[in-house]
């Protein structure tokens, strides 16, 4: 697709507040199932933390953090260092502030579809998009990704696992796009914010490559795994040299005083995380089984705890069938939104048993009722 710099306005996932305003329906009562988030979070441990640091809130938070910077290196493993972490008001701040590194008029290569705080941070800082169409499995095509690497591209940025798919990338690809881009002298930012939930996902990550790529910028957050959405904490990984030219442009004490406590008290929550993963699998493999049991639904593989589904039903849109929901007061990720994708497709976070159930019976519901002659 060709660069632009036209700005597009897109909605999330996962605004349950604006959902509760428009529809007149309390926060309580919405069944959330568009905002890719764990639905068991947050841990315990981390909930326990908050009243036992809460006095912390009289001072300015850490602006150097080191102990917990080495509890991060720790838990991400591959090798990583303190000096190798930089932290950000969630993942989004990273992603704006990766962009900030460059001046106007640079471009962007960007594989679509995906999260769009990509396009977005790369318009904020007058830079333009190449987008490029992934194929209709969301597999990599680097060939083609590669192609669209102009003279003025300064960075290409991808996920993995891919949204809105749940698609795994498999390392050896990620690196091979990470070395074309550090001989051409571009920025390799991917975002790993799905990779504990894939089953192979330490397998497949490339934290631990950015020992030996300075271009590599490798981001994740507290937010999706640790269902921790509103303490706003992300953390990136990369070089010690790109590292400190961020935490030049970076604003101070982005990160709040409980976020460092409550997330180390996270991540020291092994039920939690092991619990997590059976259930969220478990859970999945029975919302697969039933949604393709109705006609006109077509499920793509996830190694995530999302799922994003086809309506082969050629009269029904994503749009209508998000609109349907609502009356039951379900909200789900309505695709059309997503650059590259059209009104054909819905994602759905993975919940509780009762309430996968529910929803594939409100979904049947309207489908058999769209697909009546």
């Amino acid at each position: 697709m060709p660069a632009t710099k036209e700005r597009r306005f897109v909605s999330h996932g996962g605004d349950i507040w604006g959902f509760s305003r428009k529809n007149n329906i309390p926060v309580d009562e919405v069944l959330e199932f568009s905002g890719p988030i764990n639905f068991m979070g947050p841990p315990p441990k981390a909930v326990e933390a908050v009243k036992e640091h809460a006095r912390l809130i009289k001072f300015y938070p850490d602006p150097n953090p080191v102990e917990f910077k080495k509890i991060l290196a720790a838990y991400v493993g591959q090798g990583i260092e303190a000096e190798n972490v930089l932290l950000g008001n969630g993942s989004i701040e990273l992603i704006y502030m990766i962009t900030e590194l460059f001046s106007q008029n640079f471009d962007a290569v960007i594989p679509v579809p995906s999260f769009s705080e990509y396009e977005k941070a790369t318009l904020r800082s007058d830079g333009k998009i190449i987008f490029v169409q992934l194929p209709t499995d969301f597999s990599l095509e680097n060939a083609k990704i590669k192609e669209a690497v102009s003279k003025d591209t300064k960075i290409m940025c991808l996920c993995n696992p891919h949204s809105p798919s749940g698609k795994l990338y498999k390392k050896q690809e990620i690196m091979d796009l990470v070395e074309f881009c550090h001989k051409k002298g571009i920025i390799f930012s991917i975002d790993e914010n799905y990779i504990e939930f894939a089953q192979n996902g330490e397998q497949h990550t490339v934290a631990g490559m950015v020992r030996e790529y300075d271009n590599l910028f490798v981001i994740r957050s507290v937010t999706k795994f640790y269902g921790m959405a509103g303490l706003r904490l992300g953390y990136a990984l990369a070089a010690n040299s790109l590292i400190e030219k961020l935490e030049t442009i970076r604003q101070p004490w982005s990160i709040n005083g409980l976020a460092c406590q409550v997330t180390k008290a996270a991540l020291n929550d092994k039920e939690f995380i092991t619990t997590t993963k059976e259930t969220i699998n478990k859970n999945k493999e029975h919302l697969i089984n039933d949604l393709t049991q109705i006609k006109g639904l077509q499920v793509y593989p996830s190694t995530t705890n999302f799922l994003l589904i086809k309506l082969t039903n050629q009269t029904l849109t994503s749009t209508t069938l998000k609109e349907q929901l609502v009356k039951e007061h379900i909200l789900i990720r309505d695709c059309s939104t997503f650059m590259g994708m059209d009104n054909k497709h819905i994602r759905v976070t993975v919940r509780s048993t009762k309430d996968n159930k529910l929803l594939t019976e409100k979904i049947k519901q309207i489908m058999n009722k769209t697909n009546s002659p």
